[in-house]
Parts: structure tokens; sequence; C-alpha cells
């Protein structure tokens, strides 16, 4: 089932102020955190979430994963991959693993990747272009619009995929007040 990927992330910018984080917490806590309400979200729409899941040991583990149905036996119907990454260095390694050839083929994957600046945005766009071979992928940056180092990222760009071509754009902007992150999609002044 094709997945409306720019639906769900309006919607994780609309509620991000109810993960409660801060400048303060760790990246630990803002993958744990993010990929929870992701799990909450297959559960509400149907589907079966697992974390960390290899299916059936045969590959390598996807953050997140929904599958559609079971038969007793087997999961069938990939629903979702979804990869979080904080580290710079292993962004093309998220694309990699979102995009590699496997036997279960997702309908829909979102990588949520930490960069360090909008140029680097550019150049995974088109490293995500040559390998995508997913007709429903979002791609989701964040980043500080400035590329200096801040106790949080300001700037969150989404890319819709259709394998090799971008079909759809976003952007999001973060505001702290009192040290917790909101997300919203005007910029404020």
């Amino acid at each position: 089932m094709k997945l409306d990927l720019m639906k769900l992330f309006d919607g994780y910018i609309r509620n991000y102020h109810t993960f409660n984080l801060t400048v303060h917490h760790g990246k630990h806590s803002f993958t744990m955190t993010e990929i929870e309400y992701f799990s909450r979200l297959g559960s509400m729409l149907g589907y079966h979430p697992f974390t960390e899941d290899t299916c059936g040991r045969t590959s390598r583990p996807m953050d997140l994963s929904w599958w559609g149905s079971f038969d007793g036996e087997y999961w069938h119907d990939l629903i979702l991959h979804l990869e979080r990454e904080n580290l710079f260095q292993k962004d093309e390694e998220t694309l990699d693993k979102l995009f590699c050839d496997r036997d279960y083929i997702p309908t829909n994957v979102i990588g949520i990747m930490n960069v360090q600046n909008r140029d680097r945005i550019d150049e995974l766009i088109e490293v995500a272009k040559r390998t995508c071979k997913i007709a429903n992928a979002l791609l989701i940056f964040r980043t500080t619009s400035s590329g200096k180092s801040q106790a949080f990222f300001d700037e969150v760009h989404a890319y819709l995929l259709n394998k090799s071509k971008v079909m759809e754009t976003k952007q999001a902007y973060v505001s702290e007040i009192n040290g917790t992150l909101y997300m919203h999609f005007e910029k404020k002044a």
C-alpha cells in the first residue's frame, strides 16, 4: 500500500512538540523518541511495527518496519522501512540501507538524517536519485541554516522521490522555547 508520505511528514512536524525533546537531550534520545513516534503511528494505522527488524535474519537490521499481515508462519507486505541517523558520516550508508537490493522490498521508505549543511543535502539527493529503486521514498534532512555548530538543528528539508525523480519538497523550521524544541512550517522572525 502506497502511503501519503508528505502527509506523514506534516504530522511529524506538527506533533514534534509532543516529543518534549530539549536542547539538553542527547542524540540517542532524539533517535529513540522519533522511532517510537513512527512505531506508534504504524500501530494506530493498523500495521505491525518492529524495531531493529532483520526480516528473518536475512538482511541488515531496519530501524523500524511496518508489516501488513501475518499468516501464522510468515509476515507479508513490508509497508514501510524507516531509518534514523544522527551521525554525519553515516548519511550515504543510510541511503544504501534504504535503497539496497534485498529479498523484501518495502512499498514505502523514510530516511531521517542529520546533515552538516545545505550543500550536503544537495549531494545526497543526487546519490538518492541514482540509487533509489522505490516508487515512494521520503528523505528528511535536519541541518542548521548557517552550517555552524549550535545546540540544535534549525531547518528540516523533506524530499519525496519516485525512484530517480524528486516529486515534491517541503521545508520546516525549528525553534526552541525555554529549551524545548518545536517544528513549524513558517519561518519565525
